[in-house]
């Protein structure tokens, strides 16, 4: 305090993420909703941020390495170590967040949807250093990504590669099914939300199709906008 006495550390500052590379099927614009859904639905003080090579509507972080696709987002774990709450551009938030938030993450993330044993990285929260799963791709990423891009699906990309990393280090990981219940974060297809997301639902996941942008009626033009 004033008197000169140090008083208890304060808690690091909060950080949700996204990724944008150029090249694919989405732009500013995705990352926009994005942030827009998440600052409706996030209460505790946050800054919302983008690694991406081109301008986003947000705080940006630029990629400084030419992994494509998917494995982009394995930068993140060099310059991301504090409280950080990741969410793919295909995520549409519709309930709150504050819960998974303020949890003390060691490292969660999704689960595979179709086998629910698996990780899926289309959300992921983490503090500490993990720098190693980036170090580790960046060794060989040609070879480990022909590698890893090809294995039995679904068990497949940069999802398998961030499990691998965890398990050979012995980090135990967790997913938001088991920390929050299996809708948490809900996949659109697999939990057959067309008519409304499920209750307690803070995101829903669109993997594969239909994306946001092709649904025109119902719940998700209004959630996502």
């Amino acid at each position: 305090g004033g008197d000169g006495t140090i008083g208890p550390k304060a808690e690091e500052p909060l950080t949700v993420a996204c990724v944008l590379r150029s090249g694919g099927g989405y732009d500013g614009e995705w990352v926009r909703k994005l942030k827009n859904g998440v600052e409706r639905h996030l209460s505790l003080p946050h800054r919302f941020v983008c690694l991406s090579d081109m301008d986003v509507p947000c705080e940006r972080i630029p990629i400084t390495r030419n992994w494509r696709g998917w494995w982009s987002k394995l930068g993140m774990f060099d310059v991301l170590k504090g409280p950080t709450l990741y969410f793919d551009l295909d995520t549409v938030i519709v309930g709150s967040l504050d819960a998974l938030a303020g949890y003390h993450h060691r490292f969660t993330a999704a689960h595979e949807y179709y086998r629910p044993h698996m990780l899926c990285s289309t959300a992921m929260a983490w503090k500490g250093e993990y720098s190693f799963i980036a170090r580790a791709y960046e060794a060989a990423p040609n070879e480990l990504a022909r590698k890893y891009d090809k294995q039995i699906r679904p068990r497949v990309g940069d999802q398998a590669f961030i499990e691998d990393q965890l398990k050979a280090r012995g980090i135990k990981f967790d997913t938001f099914r088991d920390l929050f219940g299996e809708t948490s974060i809900a996949s659109y297809k697999v939990h057959k939300c067309e008519g409304a997301p499920p209750d307690g639902a803070s995101a829903i996941a669109f993997h594969g199709r239909p994306k946001p942008d092709e649904i025109r009626t119902g719940w998700v033009p209004k959630a996502w906008r």
